[in-house]
């Protein structure tokens, strides 16, 4: 088969944590950058993915950089714009311009429908149902005493499965350099992995929050594999510059089953094949950062790993999502029966008022004719004709 165009999303690479603890003796002042920013390793990580994506894409790439053969497009993040630089870096070893010249498309956080970070009250309203279902309750109850303790060593209240993730993350993080505080030892760390991972299982439980969150990045990669097959304006490589929620989303949108969390510089690939007159997907996920050895998928109602377009058009076009206005837009929740009570009385209220209005307007009424008017005399009836 050949191989007609790429499309990679990967995570950023290594950052130092979001945030930390009151008891935590290593505070911001003491990563490079502060929080939230990426590493020396992580830019590294990136330079060794695009490296990997030169040798995968060497053959529909020219060596040099062109404007129409390539587009990148990354989330308004400093960790997520430098991996994208950082990727460029090693796809283009011979690119004799700096690397920033090559264009790294973005918009604002806030607007970001496409890679799945914009403000979007639905996708919020489905998440606060979840954290409402039992199996989440469930789950809050079973590490209820590991998160007592984790209270009193972290001087955080009211910690459960929804906030544990960030201790989780700066406590893994930590223990890349050897900052761990001296509770955090090995059966604490798989807790807190364990906790870590759940949380994703819990993201996209929902067909809508799948749609939602992972459905448009997977629409736009196969608007440019159907220009492709159709004869129209295509990019051979589109590449996303994400966050691992970006990872996860884009998996559960196609159905594949991967709870954990992706880890740093790791890529999901959706590649368009052509084998004499038939186009087909391949769909890929380098989950272990620094491997080149991507994991291959066969989606649910593909007859092979080499999923025919048309077959792939047919399973997810219907659940592509709308704009981000509709797909965003707060959904009213049907009556339950207290709504409907609550109806009932207040139909019954506004009838009641109805008829005490009548009554008394009938009554003021009546008592005006009572009072009788004067009769018009035959001179002045004559005036009125």
């Amino acid at each position: 088969m050949e191989l007609i165009a790429g499309h990679v999303l990967f995570r950023h690479g290594e950052r130092t944590p979001v945030k930390t603890f009151p008891t935590d003796p290593i505070q911001e002042k003491d990563w490079p950058n502060g929080f939230n920013q990426l590493t020396i390793a992580g830019i590294e990580q990136q330079y060794r993915l695009g490296k990997y994506l030169r040798s995968r894409y060497n053959s529909i790439l020219s060596t040099n950089y062109v404007t129409s053969e390539i587009y990148v497009r990354s989330t308004n993040y400093n960790r997520t714009l430098i991996s994208a630089q950082s990727n460029l870096i090693g796809l283009y070893p011979l690119y004799n311009i700096l690397h920033d010249k090559i264009p790294i498309h973005t918009v604002s956080i806030e607007q970001d429908f496409l890679l799945g970070i914009n403000n979007c009250p639905r996708y919020d309203q489905i998440q606060n149902g979840t954290y409402q279902s039992d199996e989440f309750k469930n789950m809050n109850t079973y590490y209820d005493p590991f998160f007592k303790k984790l209270q009193i060593w972290t001087n955080i209240t009211e910690i459960t499965m929804f906030n544990a993730l960030d201790i989780a993350d700066t406590i893994f993080f930590a223990h890349i350099y050897n900052k761990t505080p001296a509770w955090a030892d090995e059966n604490v760390r798989k807790n807190l992995s364990n906790i870590h991972d759940l949380s994703f299982h819990f993201l996209y439980l929902n067909n809508d929050s799948k749609r939602i969150r992972g459905g448009p990045l997977i629409q736009d990669i196969w608007i440019n594999m159907n220009n492709s097959s159709r004869g129209g304006t295509y990019r051979k490589l589109k590449m996303y510059s994400a966050h691992d929620t970006t990872v996860s989303a884009a998996l559960a949108f196609l159905g594949i089953n991967c709870p954990q969390q992706p880890s740093y510089a790791s890529a999901l690939f959706l590649d368009l094949y052509k084998r004499s007159s038939t186009y087909y997907i391949k769909v890929e996920y380098l989950n272990v950062t620094d491997s080149n050895k991507p994991y291959p998928y066969l989606l649910d109602s593909c007859p092979t790993l080499e999923c025919p377009l048309d077959t792939f058009t047919a399973i997810y076009r219907t659940r592509f999502p709308a704009s981000a206005e509709v797909e965003c837009a707060i959904i009213v929740p049907p009556n339950d029966g207290n709504n409907k009570k609550m109806t009932i009385i207040l139909s019954v209220v506004v009838f009641g008022l109805g008829i005490i209005i009548i009554i008394i307007f009938g009554y003021f009424y009546l008592r005006r004719i009572d009072r009788g008017t004067p009769l018009l005399s035959t001179e002045s009836r004559s005036q009125t004709d």
